[in-house]
């Protein structure tokens, strides 16, 4: 049914389960409702993942549950307060929600409350937030080993925590696999556009970086398209001191449209995206995954195992852990997408020398820098 802040849905899993009394003895007590910001189900980043991982939960365990969308930052208290009067654990999805989450669990004391990448108040809450840092900085190692220029990018949001993890976790990456690498740093301001990021990529690029971290939230996509706008650097159109060291991927095939525009010596550009890896099918300009990908890889938030995992435990009945609940490499909480979108840039040798760091920061002898 249809409602003024949006599509709600509502799942009952397992009813024959759930009455013969199959399922875990905790689930019955659970009834969920989840509460998009307005970027709505199917975003392809944040609020997608955490629906994928209610839904998982909801497979596995068989209770009731509700998803609904915001329409502002408004409307998402009027529809955290609706849910807590029909369920016992109601969850927001978006960084903008803590502010209404806070004030919806002093209301209702009884019922528990969780932010998705957000971080509210009050003993009945908690919030499932990520080390984007260590992503990023497997990233920047990443970026580094391939880069043809020795110059990579950084576009972020301006006076953002994440955005600042971000950046401080691919610096620190980069520093690491190329010392003599320079990392050029662009914000934009928190109130920009897509077609904002995109140009402020296309500047990056035309000083010589030939690789961008997008850590600009929404406006990652941006940046995706800057890259598959630009496509190359030209040897003949680079900046003063600046050259090509390496041709790390001229054994990838091209499609039509990159022959055509980038003729003589060049090199190709990519852009890393952050939060989601459905940005690495928007680099695919050709259609062709067999060819050159614009996108090199994405920083992902497994925001699907986080909702998961805190859906599973209180389905297990696990105590209540109030306040911060944190997501990384340790715990599946964050990784570096390799699929079918970017194979033919990532070789067994590369793959391997990003498990080895990933392996240093698992056991504490690397430390991200998250600032």
């Amino acid at each position: 049914m249809k409602t003024i802040s949006g599509v709600i849905r509502t799942a009952w899993l397992f009813p024959f389960a759930l009455l013969c009394g199959l399922t875990s003895a905790a689930a019955p007590s659970l009834n969920i409702t989840l509460v998009l910001d307005p970027g709505g189900p199917f975003d392809k980043g944040t609020n997608e993942a955490a629906t994928l991982g209610l839904e998982r939960a909801v497979r596995e365990h068989g209770m009731p549950y509700n998803t609904v969308t915001a329409i502002d930052n408004a409307d998402m208290l009027r529809q955290l307060r609706l849910a807590a009067r029909s369920s016992n654990l109601v969850i927001a999805s978006g960084r903008d929600s803590a502010a209404a989450l806070t004030v919806a669990a002093k209301e209702f004391p009884n019922v528990r409350f969780a932010g998705v990448d957000t971080l509210p108040s009050g003993p009945n809450t908690a919030g499932l937030r990520f080390r984007e840092q260590e992503g990023a900085f497997l990233a920047g190692f990443l970026a580094a080993n391939v880069t043809s220029t020795r110059i990579l990018g950084v576009l972020s949001t301006a006076d953002d925590i994440v955005a600042r993890k971000y950046r401080a976790g691919f610096k620190a990456g980069v520093a690491l696999a190329c010392p003599a690498c320079r990392v050029l740093d662009v914000t934009q301001p928190a109130k920009g556009s897509m077609v904002d990021a995109s140009t402020l990529a296309k500047k990056l690029y035309a000083q010589g970086a030939d690789i961008v971290l997008a850590a600009v939230g929404a406006n990652n996509r941006g940046v995706v398209t800057a890259a598959t706008a630009v496509q190359c650097l030209r040897a003949g159109m680079l900046p003063k001191g600046v050259t090509f060291q390496s041709d790390v991927f001229a054994k990838v095939p091209r499609g039509d449209p990159y022959k055509a525009e980038c003729q003589g010596v060049t090199r190709p550009v990519f852009a890393i995206g952050t939060d989601s890896a459905n940005l690495d099918s928007a680099g695919d300009s050709d259609v062709d995954r067999k060819t050159l990908n614009h996108a090199l890889t994405s920083v992902v938030k497994r925001t699907d195992n986080a909702v998961f995992a805190l859906v599973d435990d209180l389905a297990k009945g696990r105590p209540w852990r109030t306040g911060e609940r944190g997501f990384g490499l340790e715990n599946d909480g964050i990784e570096l997408s390799m699929n079918d979108f970017n194979a033919a840039l990532l070789t067994k040798e590369l793959k391997s020398k990003v498990t080895a760091v990933e392996k240093l920061i698992l056991g504490g002898t690397l430390k991200v820098p998250s600032q």
